[in-house]
This record gives structure tokens, C-alpha cells and sequence, in this order.
């Protein structure tokens, strides 16, 4: 699965599980406000503790220090501006943006709920509601999420994308009870005979909270216990919010998904899961005092973010923006980056070849290499080959990873036509920026197997070949080649920086050797300069083509042309 498709669908989870748990944090908060009497006084001044838990304190500030400051005005703030990123409204959106660009991973039941919710979002977003229609719209909100789960559960394979669903669930799931229980700790006085109203308060809104108030009084008596309370969140591996349950679905998904094997790329994140769950094994919960408590779960906080951020350079997910943590002040591991830039774009391409003969041909055989592929920033979505005469297409793919496609005309002609049409999605994805060379990848780059398996990018040509006295010229500007992929770029900015992008000096017969001392060319011979470099390097490396598109009257060199470049 490409991982841009893996990216959408485990956002898609954790923005789903975000809103269905900021949607039932608020519509708590909504009810307490109605309920207050000899609680009232913590009632009217936990906005705070909320704002913690869906934004941040940094956001709650804002309000606290303004004219403005009032619930209606913070409720319309968690739950429908556009303005924060967290937001009930905000998330539905993004994690239904996500859901359109893999929807053909998804069950169509799912899209349906989903989509239905959304434009009912969409139609209400300029009515003036009441707190009884707000309370309406958020029991809507928990329902189309659980019916949402539901079709998840009930219809979906258990294949790739739905290990990638579940892995965000539950690590949004994790990180939002330690986020709740940690807020509930700070706010809690240490005095226990002063203060047995206010525990009896907080530590029911904890359960409220964690959606867990109802399992909770089945297991223990209606008593307002702090340790047990925090014993069943944290501990408990039979309650489905409790974070020892979460992250223990956790473990087990990733075994799954990489079918319980530990690669050179998945290591790290088996040894952070692992050491964290030998963490919960070594705390005894009941033993600790509050202070203890929350020091753990800020701890906990911090190794979950930390999890989340493993788990996306493992698999080249976009990181989510925001995610530093600080002690005391709680932050949101964000949603990925603005969904504008990260969309899909559509792209139609229409490549025409027109051929006349001045004699008749009496037949003909041709190889055509016009297939898009699909990789990490691009997907295939359609291919269509019309040929004149007509003709039908037998494809295989070379020793390059390339669509080839033969086709062979019998009969006599003086024209031959061939028009492809393809149908591409586009999706930026920087992912080469982050791969980390580890000590397992140094080791793999350095092996017999590897220069056999990439041998054929290893192999100069006459068009490729630069002199060993080139090559050191690069080096001595960029640097030695420690790392391969760093190396690559640091190259790749060089040679931008040196040539000069000139059509008249050099022809499609033009070597490297002889580019890299005019430092001039176009495209091709830009590339070939790199592949004889890298090569020389023992980098693997290819030359492909393709267009490249950004938009109508760009400054971008070769913009709206057949572009050649590296791989």
C-alpha cells in the first residue's frame, strides 16, 4: 500500500476518534453546566481543564484575557471554528477529505455515513443554534462515528488499510484518557479531607469524560476512589479506553501488519511500544501518590506523541505539525499537514504520436513505453491506448519497472497513429527528506545483494559516464557520501546551482562528461550528469520522464513540457 494512501486512511481514524471524543467531552461539559447546583462553583470554572483536553492552554488564554470571554462563545470554539484545527466541525472535515482520496480502500457504507454527516454539517453551519441543538448535534456526531466504526468492524477486510485504521484509533484513544486523567490530577487538591466534594466531582467527570462512568460502576462500588478510578483508566485490560488496552491493540496491529516479523525499518518502533508496555508493568498504580500519577501520565503523554511520530517515519506518513510536548502545558499531536496542499490532483494527459511514410508500409511491429506508473507520489487511475490502424496491445513489464506495451500492425499502411490517455492523481508526499540511514540500512547499502539487485541502475552508458575527476569535483564541493540519500539531494542542489538550463549548447547525442564541463543543458543532460555521479557512488539510480505541471503562467523551467529527471 502506498504510504500517502496509508497516511489518509490512519488521519482519517485518529481525526473520527478525535471528534467522536471532543464531541463527547463538550456535550459533558454542556450537561454539567445544566445540572450545576452545590456544584456549580467547579462547574462555571473548568473550561479550562476542557480547553486543555480539545486544545490547548495556550488557546484558552486567548479567551480568559479578552471582552469575549463567555461558554457560548467558547462552546462555538471547540466545536465549530474553522480557526481551530481541533475542532469538532474541523475534524469531520479532514477526516472526510481523507476518506474521499482512498475511498475505493473504504466500504461504501462507510462513505455514505460519513458523507451524509458531513453535508448535514455543511447545511447547518450558518444556523444560530441553542444549547439544546448543539447538544443535539453532538449525540449526531458520537452516533455517525460509532455507526461509522461499526461498518469498519463489520465490513472491511482485515488487510492493510484496516491495520492502518485501527492503529490511528487506538493511539488517538490512548493519548486523549492519559490527556483527560492528567488534566484531572492537576486539578485535584491533595488534601483529602478538605476537599471529598470536589473529588467526588472530578473523578466522575474523568469517567464521564472517558465515556467509561457506566463500566466502571458494573466492576466497583459507586465510590468515587481515585486510585481505583485510575487503575480501571490506565490498567485495565478489558475496558476499550483504558490505555493499557489501547496500546496493547496497538502492538498487536503493527505485529499484523508487518506479519510478525522485526525489519531493519520497524525495529525502533517494537522497541518503543515494548518499552512502554514494560513501563505499565512495573507501576503499580495504587502505590503511587497523585503527584506520582501525574508524573507518569505525563510521561505516558510524551511516549505516545513519541510513538505517533516513530510509527509515521516508519511507514513515510506526513508528521503532524505542532507536536514539541511540554510538561504542564498539554498539546495536541495535530493533524496532518493543511489538507489544501495535501489533496489529490487530478491530471488528464493525452500523448499523441503522428507518423507518415513516403512509401507503403507493408507491416509493422512497435514497443511503447507510455504507461504511467503508480509510486509514492503518484497513482494511476486510468490508461487507455487507441492505435490507427487498429491494433490490440500486448504489455510486459521490463527490467526497469516500465509499462512496456508491443503492438503489431499486418497490414499495408502510410500513416500510424498512436494517442494514450491517462488518468493520474497527484499527491506531494516529501518522504525522501526523511528517510533516516540507520545502522541496518548502512549495512544493506554495503552488501553483495544490493549492488546484485540494483545492479542494472548500477551499470554506466556511453550517456551517463563521467570521468572520475568530475566526480571528485562534486564531491570536494558537497562532501564525502556517508549517507547515500542525504549525498543525493546535497548533489542534486549542486548541480542546480552550477549548470545552466540551456537548449542551443548541447543535443540529444550530447554525453555527460561532455555537459558537466560546459555546465550547460537541458534536462537531460542535467540527469545524466547526476545518474554517472550517483553511480559512480555506488547509489542506485535511474533516468525516467514524464510532465510536470504547476499551474497556468509558472516561472518553472521546462514547466508544461516532457520532463526528464532521476530515481
Amino acid at each position: 500500500m502506498l504510504s500517502r494512501v496509508a497516511d489518509s486512511l490512519y488521519w482519517m481514524s485518529r481525526n473520527i476518534e478525535r471528534a467522536e471524543n471532543n464531541a463527547r467531552i463538550l456535550s459533558v461539559k454542556l450537561i454539567q453546566m445544566l445540572e450545576a447546583s452545590d456544584e456549580e462553583t467547579y462547574a462555571n470554572h473548568d473550561w479550562e481543564v476542557i480547553f486543555e483536553i480539545c486544545a490547548s492552554i495556550q488557546e484558552f488564554e486567548k479567551f480568559s484575557h479578552s471582552d469575549i470571554y463567555d461558554g457560548e462563545v467558547l462552546i462555538n470554539y471547540l466545536a465549530f471554528s474553522e480557526e481551530n484545527i481541533n475542532s469538532i466541525t474541523t475534524c469531520i472535515s479532514s477526516a472526510r477529505e481523507n476518506a474521499r482520496i482512498t475511498r475505493d480502500h473504504l466500504p461504501n457504507d462507510f462513505w455514505e455515513i460519513w458523507n451524509d454527516f458531513y453535508l448535514y454539517v455543511l447545511e447547518s453551519k450558518e444556523e444560530k443554534w441553542s444549547k439544546k441543538d448543539i447538544q443535539n448535534y453532538l449525540q449526531r456526531m458520537k452516533m455517525a462515528s460509532l455507526t461509522a466504526q461499526g461498518v469498519i468492524e463489520s465490513s472491511m477486510s482485515r488487510g492493510l488499510p484496516y491495520r492502518m485504521i485501527k492503529i490511528g484509533k487506538w493511539l488517538e484513544r490512548a493519548d486523549k484518557t492519559a490527556r483527560i486523567l492528567n488534566c484531572v490530577c492537576k486539578n485535584i487538591p491533595t488534601s483529602d479531607a478538605e476537599y471529598q466534594e470536589e473529588y467526588y466531582y472530578y473523578w466522575r467527570t474523568a469517567l464521564q469524560l472517558v465515556n467509561g462512568y457506566e463500566a466502571y460502576l458494573k466492576q466497583h462500588p459507586p465510590i468515587m476512589d481515585p486510585k481505583t478510578i485510575l487503575s480501571f483508566l490506565i490498567g485495565d485490560e478489558n475496558f476499550p479506553r483504558s490505555i493499557k488496552y489501547c496500546m496493547d491493540h496497538v502492538r498487536e496491529a503493527i505485529f499484523e501488519l508487518e506479519e510478525g516479523k522485526v525489519s531493519h525499518y520497524s525495529w525502533e518502533m517494537y522497541a518503543a511500544l515494548d518499552n512502554l508496555m514494560d513501563e505499565f508493568n512495573e507501576v503499580k498504580i495504587k502505590e503511587l501518590s497523585l503527584q506520582e500519577l501525574s508524573n507518569f501520565l505525563n510521561h505516558f503523554q510524551y511516549r505516545c506523541n513519541e510513538i505517533g511520530q516513530i510509527f509515521s517515519k516508519t511507514y513515510y506518513l506526513v508528521e503532524p505539525v505542532n507536536t514539541s510536548y511540554k510538561v504542564g502545558k498539554t498539546q495536541h499531536p495535530h493533524q496532518q499537514q493543511n489538507m489544501e496542499s495535501r489533496s489529490s490532483m487530478k491530471y488528464q494527459i493525452e500523448h499523441t504520436n503522428k507518423f507518415d511514410y513516403e512509401t507503403v508500409v507493408d507491416q509493422s511491429m512497435n514497443t511503447i513505453r507510455l504507461k504511467p506508473t503508480t509510486d509514492e507520489v503518484q497513482r494511476l487511475l486510468s490508461y487507455r491506448t487507441e492505435i490507427q490502424p487498429s491494433s490490440l496491445t500486448k504489455e510486459h513489464i521490463d527490467l526497469w519497472g516500465n509499462y512496456v506495451e508491443t503492438f503489431f500492425i499486418p497490414e499495408q499502411h502510410t500513416h500510424l497513429e498512436v494517442k494514450t490517455t491517462s488518468i493520474v492523481s497527484i499527491q506531494r508526499s516529501p518522504f525522501i527528506h526523511r528517510i533516516d540511514y540507520s545502522p541496518e540500512m548502512k549495512a544493506i547499502f554495503h552488501s553483495e545483494l544490493f549492488r546484485l539487485h540494483y545492479l542494472s541502475f548500477l551499470n554506466d552508458t556511453h550517456y551517463t559516464y563521467v570521468t572520475p575527476e568530475q566526480v571528485e569535483q562534486v564531491v570536494k564541493a558537497v562532501g564525502e557520501m556517508d549517507n547515500p540519500v542525504q549525498f543525493s539531494i546535497d548533489v542534486m542542489e549542486h548541480l542546480h546551482d552550477t549548470f545552466t538550463y540551456n537548449g542551443e549548447t548541447t543535443d540529444v547525442n550530447t554525453p555527460a562528461r561532455e555537459s558537466f564541463d560546459l555546465k550547460n543543458g537541458v534536462c537531460q543532460d542535467i540527469t545524466h550528469v547526476m545518474l554517472g555521479i550517483l553511480r559512480a557512488k555506488n547509489i542506485p539510480a535511474r533516468y525516467v520522464s514524464g510532465y510536470l505541471y504547476v499551474g497556468e503562467n509558472s516561472a518553472l523551467i521546462g514547466d508544461s513540457a516532457t520532463m526528464h529527471g532521476l530515481k
